[in-house]
């Protein structure tokens, strides 16, 4: 294992702590990196108080050692675990000073995903959940893979991707069939609506329509079937199943998600999935999801306005 060594571009970043949850999101992560056929980088990062008293400071760099030298030697315990399940899988590492959130992003920069636990404990329990796991989500420039306390998908399941017809969903469609032709597994797709889409529906040039249920399913499933045309052409090996159903879609996502591999959504819904990944809606994915839950930020400006 090289320690102190930049990331390479397409490698996969975990984020590293003294906790086993952390310990279990570099296992999943390591099967990624072996399954796109790139190296694994463990990311810890750690905070020393300074005072500006120099006794302090003494002490304080002291204590910075330690911790230092504590999370190298977890990486090199890691890295042995999954070096026996992944032979030959290049692994690299990095502890740095500073908050987990820069860190990471910093070290995610050119990778092929961000990998990080969800459970509030460690050095980096206040990046692996709530608020500020939705940060990284947020803010990373690539997929945010997000592995909730003893969840690692089913190994046959289905990738699951949420479909609006947004331009913040295409990238997380992109993404899903990237990961379903790697797994060789199903993709389905997804879209739920409900009687507040009233919004998207005037979007598309139905203002005042009276539109029956019947009627809306057929638009709306045909809005499913044009987001995914160009997709499929490109992938023609993956196979592809298509749901739409009227519901709350999170409650839809979350019962799809048990029996999933993956669940791949965008940073930011419209319409079915109108505030994804924001809010009370992605508390419920990240932190209920019975399957590894990936994030797609839209590359679009103020997106979080």
């Amino acid at each position: 294992m090289n320690e102190q060594r930049h990331d390479q571009p397409g490698e996969v970043v975990v984020g590293v702590d003294d906790s086993e949850e952390s310990r279990s999101a570099a296992g999943w992560a390591a099967t990624e990196a072996a399954r796109l056929d790139t190296g694994l980088v463990l990311v810890s990062a750690y905070t020393v108080p300074h005072r500006g008293l120099l006794a302090y400071d003494v002490m304080a760099s002291d204590y910075g050692t330690i911790l230092l030298e504590r999370q190298q030697q977890r990486h090199r315990d890691i890295a042995a675990e999954l070096l026996d399940r992944h032979p030959g899988l290049p692994i690299s590492s990095t502890v740095e000073t500073g908050h987990p959130v820069d860190v990471l992003l910093g070290r995610s920069v050119g990778a092929a995903m961000l990998v990080v636990s969800t459970r509030e404990r460690g050095r980096f329990r206040r990046a692996v959940g709530g608020s500020v796991a939705q940060a990284l989500a947020a803010h990373s420039a690539v997929p945010v893979a997000v592995i909730r306390p003893g969840v690692t998908g089913k190994r046959h399941g289905p990738v699951v991707v949420g479909v609006d017809g947004s331009a913040n969903s295409r990238p997380a469609v992109g993404v899903a069939f990237d990961a379903a032709a790697a797994r060789g597994a199903e993709l389905l797709a997804l879209h739920a609506w409900h009687d507040d889409m009233t919004l998207d529906v005037d979007e598309r040039g139905l203002v005042g329509a009276d539109i029956g249920d019947d009627a809306l399913r057929q638009i709306e499933q045909a809005l499913v079937s044009e987001e995914l045309a160009g997709w499929s052409e490109r992938y023609p090996d993956v196979v592809v199943r298509t749901v739409v159903r009227k519901g709350d879609p999170a409650t839809v996502l979350l019962e799809s998600a048990a029996e999933a591999s993956l669940l791949v959504v965008g940073s930011r819904g419209r319409g079915g999935f109108r505030g994804a990944l924001l809010g009370s809606t992605s508390q419920e994915l990240i932190m209920h999801a019975d399957s590894p839950v990936l994030v797609v930020r839209s590359a679009e400006p103020d997106e979080l306005g």
